[in-house]
């Protein structure tokens, strides 16, 4: 992936805006009215926590088909209840352990991150730790209080970001032994900018540990472009679907979802039920508008001086923007491009990615290398 040639080109092909929003005539069909992020419960059936969607369908999977718990995490202070999914290490004989806290982008969830987790466990040998979440207003994630406005700023991700990788912390990890763990944020566009910007808000306990930091598929200059032509997306694909196998199928079929095994787990996530029976989009893209300029604005600075290793994995040969270029030919980080990709890598390319990331925990964690000498004792 060398060269003088990639070290100026990256990718956004598209942002995660895409495929959030349907005509308002097929929105009433199944809705009446489409209910704001602020009011889950209008209208809407959700369903149970750990219900799996529809175990009797063979389309979809189960997030325990993928991740070895699912939690809920009530923090009163940022008035939300978060879904999350982890696995932890299944040996502790390594010297480090790595620790991969995965944020995901926004219309996403944070089984988009579940093959990927699965294909990094089976590489390790069960040796990592995996941890992914639903954002306010994604997934399963609810408001405490929904009466209560939602902000959708960067910074409001960034307070719960480092919230809930602290508890995760505290309540599964401070048990390991201190020395043996190796944190990686993993972020995918919007994802990548919040785990980027949340470097200087982590703990003093959690920087210790963090070896890197990754972004996934997202170039600053390019994605505040796309923001500008977001309404065309958010009106391009259905909102609506008549069940979750015809939602797969659709956004395989339209080459949104290049790897069928991480559709069937990542796209029913993003759905719920409605009374009539079919199933409707989670997230409303729209209501996050009045804070897309919070988003992305001094990204590619902050993630080239950030003060820890750096990975930046693209899909495609787009142009990095000027920051990223300086950055680049000055080695402040590394730089892989997947060609076979779409925007959402961690799920078309899971093994790829998988070992990418694994490669770059090695690489950049000391403890997880011997270097053997036959230097001899002096007389």
């Amino acid at each position: 992936m060398a060269g003088s040639d990639l070290r100026r080109k990256a990718v956004l092909r598209h942002l995660d805006l895409v495929g959030q929003s349907s005509p308002e005539e097929e929105e009433k069909d199944a809705l009446g009215e489409l209910p704001s992020l602020g009011n889950h419960e209008l209208k809407i059936h959700h369903r149970p926590v750990n219900d799996g969607y529809d175990n009797e369908n063979e389309a979809v999977l189960g997030w325990n088909d993928f991740f070895d718990h699912q939690e809920r995490i009530r923090v009163e202070e940022r008035n939300f209840e978060f879904n999350t999914y982890y696995s932890l290490p299944k040996s502790l004989e390594e010297p480090s352990v790595p620790v991969f806290v995965f944020h995901h982008g926004a219309g996403s969830s944070g089984l988009t991150f579940a093959n990927l987790s699965k294909k990094m466990e089976e590489k390790t040998d069960g040796r990592c730790a995996v941890f992914a979440f639903d954002a306010r207003g994604h997934g399963q994630t609810r408001p405490i209080d929904s009466e209560k406005d939602v902000s959708y700023a960067l910074s409001e991700f960034v307070k719960d970001f480092v919230t809930l990788l602290d508890r995760f912390f505290n309540s599964h990890l401070s048990g390991l032994a201190a020395t043996r763990l190796s944190i990686i944020l993993v972020g995918h566009s919007l994802g990548a900018s919040i785990c980027t910007f949340s470097h200087s808000e982590l703990t003093t306990e959690t920087k210790k540990r963090l070896v890197g930091i990754c972004m996934l598929d997202i170039v600053e200059e390019a994605a505040i472009k796309a923001l500008e032509k977001v309404h065309t997306f958010l009106l391009s694909t259905p909102n609506v679907f008549a069940n979750y196998e015809e939602a797969i199928d659709w956004h395989v079929s339209h080459g949104l979802s290049r790897c069928r095994e991480s559709a069937q787990v990542a796209i029913p996530a993003l759905f719920t039920g409605t009374k009539s029976g079919k199933i409707m989009r989670i997230t409303n893209l729209k209501d996050f508008q009045p804070y897309w300029d919070t988003w992305f604005k001094g990204l590619s600075q902050r993630f080239v001086s950030s003060p820890t290793a750096k990975l930046l994995l693209l899909a495609g040969n787009e142009n990095l923007d000027k920051e990223l270029i300086i950055g680049q030919m000055q080695g402040m980080y590394q730089l892989v491009v997947s060609q076979d990709s779409g925007h959402f890598i961690q799920e078309d390319e899971p093994i790829k990615t998988a070992i990418t990331l694994i490669d770059f925990w090695k690489r950049n964690d000391s403890r997880s290398t011997v270097i053997k000498s036959n230097w001899g004792k002096r007389n």
